[in-house]
C-alpha cells in the first residue's frame, strides 16, 4: 500500500435521528445529500479530498491542518445555514488528527484514520475536536478558540492522547445540548487542576488471581483486561478484554473506563470515560480493586 502524511477529517451530524422524526425519510435524505454536496463543493478551496459518506457523515482528507481546521469552521457554518432555512435542529460534530495513513481500494487505513475516529465520539454538538499532535502543528491563528479537554485512552491504543476542543458559535444550540457537553468534558479537568501533583505513582492492585504494584511515572499508560496486549492481564471473565486504563499526566493519576461491560468505580459512582483521582483513593474494579499510593 501506498502511504502520506494527512490530515484526517471525520464529521457526523448531531440530531439527524430527531430530524427523521419531524420530516418523512425522503425529506430527510435530501437534506443531509444537500449539505454533503455544499461540503464537497467547498473542499478544493481548502484543498481537501472527500474519501466516502460515513452514513451521517464524511471521512476527508487534507494536506494541511490549518487547511483543515478552517474548513471544519466553514462546515459548521454549512450546517447552520441548512438547518436555519430548514429550520431544523441539526447540528454537526468534526475531529481531526494527522498522522501517516495507508492507502488502498479506494479508502484510507491506519492507526491515524482510527484515532480520528475516536476523537469524534468525544465531540459535542457544533465542537471542532483535535489531538495534541495536530494542535501542536497550527500557527497561533488557527489555534484560537481550543481550549484544552485533557488526556483520553482509546479502546486500541496504549498511550493516552491529549485532547483540545473549539465549540462554534451557533444561536440555534439548545441549552440542554450545551449544558450536558459542558458537563461531561469540564468536570474531570477542572477537578483535576485541584488534584496534588506527584511525578509518580503506585497502584496497588488487589484481585483474587493478580496482585501487584504498578509503579507509573509521569507520561505513562497502563491497561488492564482480560486481552493479552494489556499491561496487566487479570484472567476474570467479570472484565472486559480491554477493560481500563490509568495514566500520569502532569503529575496527575487518571483512571479511564475503555467502554467496559462492567465499569470502574470512584468514590461511589461509576466512572463516566475518565476520572483523576486523589492520592489514598480507591477505585473498585468488577472484582478486586485499585489503591492509589504514593512510592
Amino acid at each position: 500500500m501506498d502511504t502520506s502524511v494527512l490530515t484526517i477529517v471525520f464529521t457526523d451530524l448531531v440530531g439527524s435521528v430527531r430530524m427523521l422524526s419531524q420530516f418523512s425519510d425522503a425529506v430527510a435524505v435530501d437534506l443531509v445529500r444537500a449539505l454533503d454536496r455544499q461540503v464537497q463543493d467547498a473542499l478544493p478551496a481548502f484543498r481537501g479530498t472527500f474519501i466516502k459518506s460515513t452514513g451521517d457523515g464524511q471521512l476527508l482528507t487534507f494536506e494541511e491542518p490549518s487547511a483543515a481546521v478552517r474548513c471544519a469552521a466553514e462546515i459548521h457554518r454549512l450546517c447552520e445555514g441548512v438547518a436555519r432555512t430548514q429550520r431544523v435542529d441539526l447540528f454537526v460534530r468534526v475531529a481531526l488528527h494527522c498522522g501517516e495513513v495507508f492507502h488502498g481500494d479506494g479508502d484510507i487505513h491506519g492507526n491515524t484514520v482510527n484515532l480520528a475516529a475516536r476523537l469524534l465520539a468525544i465531540a459535542g454538538p457544533c465542537e471542532t475536536c483535535l489531538s495534541n499532535a495536530t494542535w501542536s502543528s497550527l500557527q497561533a491563528p488557527d489555534r484560537a478558540g481550543f481550549v484544552p479537554h485533557g488526556p483520553e485512552v482509546f479502546k486500541g491504543f496504549s498511550l493516552y492522547t491529549l485532547v483540545h476542543k473549539k465549540t462554534n458559535a451557533n444561536a440555534a444550540l439548545e441549552a440542554t445540548f450545551r449544558q450536558r457537553t459542558m458537563i461531561d468534558a469540564d468536570a474531570p479537568l477542572v477537578a483535576a487542576q485541584h488534584t496534588p501533583r506527584h511525578p509518580a505513582y503506585v497502584l496497588a492492585l488487589d484481585h483474587p488471581e493478580v496482585k501487584k504494584a504498578i509503579v507509573l511515572c509521569d507520561g505513562e499508560t497502563h491497561t488492564i483486561g482480560r486481552a493479552p496486549e494489556c499491561s496487566t492481564v487479570i484472567p476474570d471473565r467479570t472484565f472486559s478484554g480491554t477493560h481500563a486504563a490509568f495514566a500520569v499526566v502532569d503529575g496527575v493519576t487518571w483512571a479511564f473506563d475503555l467502554q467496559s461491560a462492567n465499569g470502574l468505580v470512584y468514590k461511589g459512582r461509576r466512572i463516566n470515560r475518565r476520572r483523576p483521582l486523589d492520592v489514598g483513593s480507591r477505585v473498585d474494579l468488577p472484582t478486586g480493586t485499585v489503591d492509589v499510593k504514593l512510592p
